[in-house]
């Protein structure tokens, strides 16, 4: 009797059980992003005061450059450690495709950091006296949002393996203004009672092009590392 050799899928369930393991064992990797963007978000009407208005007119900035920052303090985790400790290694030599890999270890991070921030965008919405369809609007957003944030942190971090992380953040930022463009535009549609489903549906169109297009550049660049 033959031992059946793993397939593609059973690579991908393993990658997910290990990144999400791993994490659960290092708890700064998920509750820092989360206390950072509370910080950040709850800083602003200590600072501004409480008046509704005021906080209103700057809600859709606050959060979407704090889920932004937030989701920056992950990228190092995606694939630096892995590169490391050899796992990478060990993955291209799978033979499986890399670029459907890719897509397992960004889904991860963005369970880790992304769906966080997420939930923690409710407790943003009583701090910043959302409605209960503007909040909505802003998870729905959010969600969207970061997971291109979690492509783009796995993109930058591809780039920059064996590297400073500090380059992989610089990589990051520059492509990050089109989806802050789009979700600052979202919210502030939903807050003055305008159409916002258009700014939905663009964020969308993005996710649904840059996973595969994002998780086949990030395999590439990976590829370049050990060539």
């Amino acid at each position: 009797m033959t031992n059946k050799s793993p397939g593609v899928l059973d690579w991908i369930l393993l990658i997910t059980k290990r990144d999400l393991l791993i994490s659960s064992k290092r708890s700064a990797s998920y509750i820092t992003p989360v206390a950072f963007f509370l910080i950040i978000v709850s800083l602003f009407p200590l600072a501004f005061g409480p008046e509704q208005k005021q906080l209103s007119s700057m809600a859709s900035n606050i959060i979407w450059i704090a889920a932004l920052l937030s989701s920056l303090l992950a990228i190092e985790g995606i694939f630096n450690n892995d590169f490391n400790d050899g796992t990478l290694e060990q993955i291209i030599m799978s033979g499986e495709p890399l670029f459907l890999l890719v897509i397992a270890k960004v889904f991860c991070h963005w369970l880790i950091a992304g769906a966080p921030i997420v939930v923690s965008s409710l407790l943003a919405g009583i701090f910043l006296y959302f409605s209960f369809e503007n909040t909505l609007v802003l998870i729905f957003s959010l969600t969207l949002g970061s997971l291109l944030f979690s492509l783009l942190g796995a993109f930058g971090g591809a780039l920059s393996l064996g590297k400073s992380p500090v380059l992989s953040t610089i990589i990051v930022l520059p492509f990050s203004i089109p989806v802050l463009i789009l979700g600052t535009s979202c919210f502030n549609a939903s807050i003055n009672q305008q159409d916002y489903i258009v700014y939905l549906l663009y964020l969308g169109s993005l996710v649904a092009i840059g996973l595969p297009g994002l998780s086949v550049a990030i395999a590439t660049s990976i590829k370049i590392n050990y060539e």
